[in-house]
């Protein structure tokens, strides 16, 4: 991110950027403790044989969140440097 783009976007712009970057930490941040869930049922035989599986997709749709709200982030960021 180039310095003078941050130096022309209005403040509120870009607190809405870095609460976007806030956003995208916290879903990373949601997957790991799904797959941490995962990991977990998957040596418990009374877990059951899905859980595995959903919580590795919600996993996965946390991740792809993660990487579009950082887009948006920068594309927002792009726009206001305009």
């Amino acid at each position: 991110m180039a310095i003078e783009s941050r130096a022309t976007a209005a403040p509120e712009l870009l607190a809405y950027v870095d609460g976007l970057r806030v956003d995208a930490d916290r879903m990373d941040g949601y997957a790991g403790r799904l797959r941490g869930a995962a990991e977990t049922l998957g040596n418990c035989a009374e877990a059951p044989e899905w859980s595995g599986a959903v919580l590795e997709q919600q996993a996965t749709a946390c991740v792809a969140a993660a990487i579009q709200l950082r887009a948006a982030a920068a594309a927002l960021l792009a726009h206001a440097a305009e």
